[in-house]
């Protein structure tokens, strides 16, 4: 019976700390739990091997976005509207966006496959 009792115990505080345990966002500039579903306000952005994370972020007029390589191989970072990074495979691209407007970008080595898009208001 006391088993019985101290399993319930421990089931009934696991699902309290799963219900608080929240999306681990810290109400800082970068929201990890919204990445590629448009809801970011992220200014920091990631550079894997085939993937941008998050995809889709929206920032302020002004705001400074920093790319960070991660992954192994190389990839670039190429606006439908001009700028682009070097094709590498480690260090970081910054682009700062002074006018509102949607700024489309993609990795040419990978095209549509790995794209992202910055949202300026």
């Amino acid at each position: 019976m006391r088993t019985i009792r101290t399993t319930a115990a421990l089931l009934a505080l696991a699902a309290g700390g799963l219900a608080c345990g929240g999306g681990g966002y810290d109400g800082g500039t970068t929201n990890p739990t919204t990445g590629a579903s448009g809801g970011s306000t992220s200014n920091a952005i990631t550079v894997a091997d085939n993937s941008f994370t998050p995809s889709a972020t929206t920032l302020a007029a002004g705001s400074t976005v920093t790319w960070t390589w991660t992954g192994r191989n190389q990839h670039n970072v190429t606006f439908d509207d001009g700028p682009a990074s070097a094709t590498q495979a480690a260090g970081t691209f910054t682009r700062t966006f002074a006018s509102a407007g949607n700024y489309p970008y993609h990795c040419t080595i990978h095209g549509a496959a790995m794209s992202g898009t910055i949202t300026v208001r």
